[in-house]
C-alpha cells in the first residue's frame, strides 16, 4: 500500500473517491453513499455524504485534525455554514469569486488583515458571507460588546474569538496568529 501522509489522506477524503484508505494516524471507511474519516483509535474526525450530486461534509470539533480538515475543505471551496444539533460543523460547496481565496479563522485574523492591508484604499476588498452572498467589508469598528463589520445594507457584530468565513485577494499574505497545535498522534 502506498503510504500517504495525513494531508494527502485528508485530501483524498475531501475528493470523495469512496474507498478504504489508511495510514498510521487516519483511515477512510466507506459505507453506502457515506465515508468517514477516523483517527487511529476510531475517533470520528469527519463524515462526507453524497446526496445526489451534492456532498455534505460534517466535521467534529476539538479533534487534533480539525484545523487540517478545515484548511483542506476551504481550499477546495467548501465553507462552514453552521454547527448542527450534534455539534458537528457543516460545510457546503460554495464557489469562490475569481481572484479570491477563502479563509476560515478567528475574527482576530480578519481584523489583523484589515488593519495591515485594507484599512486604506484597496482595489480588492475583503469579502464576508451573508446568507448566500459575498459582501465587501466597508469598515470595521470596535464597540463595547465586540467588533462591528459594516457591509452594504447593514452590519454584523462579532467577538474577537468568533470564527468567520472571509475572502482575501489571492496572494495576500494573511497574518497567521500563533495558537496551540495539537500533536497528530493519538
Amino acid at each position: 500500500m502506498n503510504s500517504l501522509d495525513d494531508t494527502e489522506l485528508v485530501k483524498k477524503f475531501v475528493e470523495g473517491k469512496i474507498s478504504f484508505l489508511a495510514n498510521q494516524n487516519l483511515r477512510i471507511e466507506p459505507a453506502f453513499n457515506t465515508e468517514q474519516l477516523l483517527a487511529r483509535k476510531g475517533e470520528l474526525v469527519a463524515t462526507a455524504k453524497l446526496v445526489g450530486r451534492i456532498r455534505a461534509v460534517l466535521v467534529r470539533q476539538s479533534t487534533a485534525y480539525q484545523e487540517l480538515v478545515n484548511r483542506i475543505l476551504v481550499a477546495q471551496q467548501y465553507i462552514p455554514t453552521r454547527i448542527n444539533p450534534q455539534g458537528l460543523i457543516e460545510y457546503e460547496h460554495c464557489p469562490i469569486p475569481a481572484g479570491y481565496e477563502a479563509n476560515y479563522t478567528e475574527f482576530r485574523q480578519l481584523w489583523k488583515a484589515w488593519r495591515v492591508h485594507y484599512s486604506t484604499e484597496s482595489k480588492a476588498p475583503l469579502l464576508i458571507r451573508e446568507g448566500k452572498k459575498w459582501l465587501p467589508v466597508e469598515k470595521i469598528t470596535f464597540g463595547k460588546e465586540g467588533f462591528f463589520i459594516q457591509v452594504p445594507g447593514g452590519e454584523k457584530m462579532v467577538k474577537i474569538d468568533d470564527r468567520i468565513i472571509w475572502l482575501s485577494s489571492v496572494g495576500l499574505t494573511v497574518p497567521v496568529l500563533k495558537s496551540p497545535i495539537k500533536n497528530h498522534q493519538d
